[in-house]
């Protein structure tokens, strides 16, 4: 879309999207003199960030940029990982600067709450120059709105203008190509916002894009857990200005269960070792307590061409009476669900929506399901077994885990993978500029977070909160740099 002469509101700096990234780069814009406007297609800010472990991550030396490489596995420029790994350094010390205090936090397992790695990957070298924090608790609300409510705080204590409710549409080019405003949508109008130096992309990603999760995620169905607003819009406007895409395969996911009363997923973690995963042929096929938070892509992304059909998806947990009775299968501090409903403390309530499938036998239970009786019979007997000699000879699972599944009633449920975010989208560089198909900054535009993110192949746990710390300053200091086009 190409420039017009009537602006409904003029500003030097126009942010899409009004997430964790949004908040920072509007932050750090304004702090550099700029006037700055946020666009927010959702009723409420906070996106992903809100909904998140609410986790972020300080480096403490350029010994990371190893990490992050092996990570990225060859997808990222090495000269945007040592930028980013630099300014990771001093993501600690800014949070401490708009006024938040800063607690260590520990890397969670996807199902299993066993002793808790540093890091999410910590066989490969450079780890150890991570340290994982949280904005420290003073009430009981969940980290993840502890990080908001001091992010949208310090946006509210500047004079920034912030528009909820107001999509984005389209970028504004002028005759150099240069990006000069944003169309949006407010009360079912068009409005027209200028960007007198630049326009930042911080609107997230693709979760909820059918579309896009078809053509570029490696297995199907993908549901998701975040924020319904993450329909891939930055990817599409950047991408009718020229922008390049990257990264867009590379996911965050994890096992979740999808009622279909909600849009979003709910996020299923067992506080007992009594359960395991089993497979549409009622057969175990990993370690269910080692599976790393967010890859569960890697694991149920297995297809079988001669029966053409995932061997993984869906999984099912089985577990016991005790188990049941243990704590709630949704932790209820993260997700969009995380407000919307209240997991019972037993489980019972989701047994009597049939959220949880209950058979007196694991025969029952089995032809609830719809897998083979014999077969599951045979497949707990021999994690049972495993469990008496204290080794499990299929798939190492740790002899500290390893108890019987052998209380009746017993119980499933069906499990899919579940996007905590997507990676992908317009290519940027070091300075944060959104890049074209070969490679050549798009004059004046600029993102941060989720959307186009550094991560290349494997995602380092809290990486987009610390991702939206990063970019989000680099883009709002750049962005505001910029000499106005008029």
């Amino acid at each position: 879309m190409t420039i017009r002469g009537n602006w409904d509101i003029e500003s030097d700096v126009v942010i899409v999207g009004y997430g964790g990234a949004g908040a920072v780069a509007a932050i750090t814009a304004s702090d550099c003199g700029a006037r700055v406007t946020v666009l927010e297609k959702m009723p409420a800010g906070g996106g992903n960030t809100r909904v998140s472990g609410g986790g972020f991550f300080n480096t403490t030396g350029m010994g990371w940029t190893t990490y992050v490489e092996a990570l990225c596995f060859g997808a990222t420029e090495k000269e945007v990982i040592e930028e980013f790994v630099r300014n990771a350094m001093k993501n600690k010390d800014w949070i401490k600067e708009i006024g938040g205090q800063v607690e260590p936090t520990l890397h969670l397992q996807v199902s299993y709450p066993g002793p808790a790695p540093k890091a999410s990957f910590p066989q490969l070298p450079g780890w150890e120059f991570m340290e994982k924090c949280s904005v420290k608790m003073v009430d009981t609300e969940a980290k993840a709105e502890r990080l908001w409510k001091l992010l949208s705080g310090n946006v509210e204590r500047r004079p920034i203008k912030v528009l909820t409710g107001a999509p984005a549409r389209r970028l504004i080019t002028n005759e150099k190509d240069e990006v000069v405003g944003v169309m949006a949508e407010k009360d079912g109008q068009k409005i027209y916002v200028k960007a007198g130096k630049a326009v930042i992309l911080t609107c997230g990603g693709f979760e909820y894009d059918e579309g896009l999760k078809r053509d570029f995620l490696p297995c199907k169905p993908f549901f998701a857990f975040g924020n319904p607003g993450n329909t891939g819009d930055g990817i599409r406007m950047a991408q009718k200005v020229g922008a390049g895409l990257w990264h867009m395969p590379v996911t965050s996911a994890q096992l979740g269960f999808k009622a279909p009363e909600y849009e979003s997923a709910f996020i299923i973690r067992f506080f007992t070792d009594r359960f395991i995963y089993v497979n549409r042929d009622a057969r175990r096929f990993v370690d269910e307590t080692k599976i790393e938070v967010h890859s569960i892509a890697w694991v149920t992304s297995v297809f079988d061409s001669q029966r053409f059909r995932y061997l993984h998806i869906p999984t099912y947990a089985i577990f016991d009476e005790t188990a049941r009775r243990k704590a709630p299968l949704n932790p209820g501090n993260s997700g969009f669900n995380r407000t919307l409903y209240k997991w019972s403390s037993d489980n019972s309530a989701e047994i009597g929506k049939g959220w949880i499938t209950k058979g007196r036998t694991l025969a029952e239970l089995a032809r609830k399901i719809s897998v083979d009786e014999a077969t599951l019979e045979k497949t707990i007997a021999k994690f049972n077994e495993s469990c008496r000699i204290g080794r499990d000879g299929e798939f190492g699972r740790s002899r500290e885990a390893l108890t019987a599944i052998d209380a009746p009633p017993y119980y499933a449920i069906e499990l899919w993978p579940c996007l905590i975010n997507t990676q992908g989208g317009p290519r940027r560089d070091k300075e944060a500029r959104v890049l074209d198909a070969e490679g050549i900054p798009i004059p004046r535009l600029y993102s941060a977070g989720e959307l186009g993110s550094i991560w290349g192949f494997a995602y380092q746990g809290s990486g987009n909160n610390g991702e939206s710390l990063v970019f989000g300053r680099i883009a709002g200091r750049n962005a505001a740099a910029e000499e106005s086009w008029d």
